[in-house]
């Protein structure tokens, strides 16, 4: 009856202590859940590329230039028309504005950037130049903005610097969407007299 007593008695201790260990260990595994970070979402909405510079059309067209409707979220790439606006006015280098799209594992890479041009340039007015794989819209910024100068030139281009081995002529079109859309941003943002002559419209934009 002894034997009996304490064969009882250890494997009460014996449950207590797997008890106890089970505790243990569900409250370490709590802790280290709790102290996991939150998990950011992996993509961005189209739509938030450069912030202000991209009408619903020229989203639209960032998506068929990029292939994506994500992009690699990247505060730094994310340069908008307020941005590169103080930056034009207080006469500092402007910052591009870089959106990467995300496809499967790769990446799609378009450019925003502005150019202010130099003063006394001989071709005014809204011009449209081109090259392969870019498009560029030059207007006429009159604004107290710009201090001094009274009106300063502006050229605002979207770049496609995705590497293709042949480029999609009908691309073309997306580009000018895209830097037509930024340059009427920023002749807002700066409040540019007449918006810097800008058409509303692409089509009113001239050929060359």
């Amino acid at each position: 009856m002894a034997w009996t007593s304490t064969s009882t008695s250890t494997r009460s201790a014996g449950m207590s202590g797997l008890v106890v260990g089970v505790l243990l260990i569900a409250g370490c595994g709590a802790d280290s859940e709790a102290k996991k970070p939150p998990v950011k979402n992996p993509v961005a909405a189209t739509g938030d590329a450069c912030p202000g510079l991209l009408d619903a059309p020229a989203g639209e067209a960032l998506k068929r230039v990029l292939q994506s409707s994500y992009l690699v979220p990247d505060d730094a790439q994310a340069v908008g028309a307020a941005v590169m606006a103080d930056a034009l006015e207080g006469q500092r280098p402007v910052p591009v504005c870089l959106a990467t799209g995300q496809v499967g594992t790769g990446a799609r890479v378009g450019e925003i950037r502005l150019r202010p041009g130099p003063d006394g340039e001989s071709r005014r007015g809204v011009r449209v130049t081109s090259s392969e794989n870019a498009r560029a819209v030059a207007f006429d910024c009159a604004s107290p903005r710009v201090g001094a100068v009274g009106t300063l030139r502006v050229t605002t281009t979207f770049e496609d610097q995705w590497e293709r081995t042949s480029r999609d002529a009908t691309l073309a079109g997306d580009y000018l969407v895209i830097a037509h859309s930024a340059a009427r941003a920023l002749a807002r943002e700066l409040d540019c007299r007449d918006g810097g002559g800008l058409p509303e419209q692409v089509a009113g934009l001239p050929t060359g």
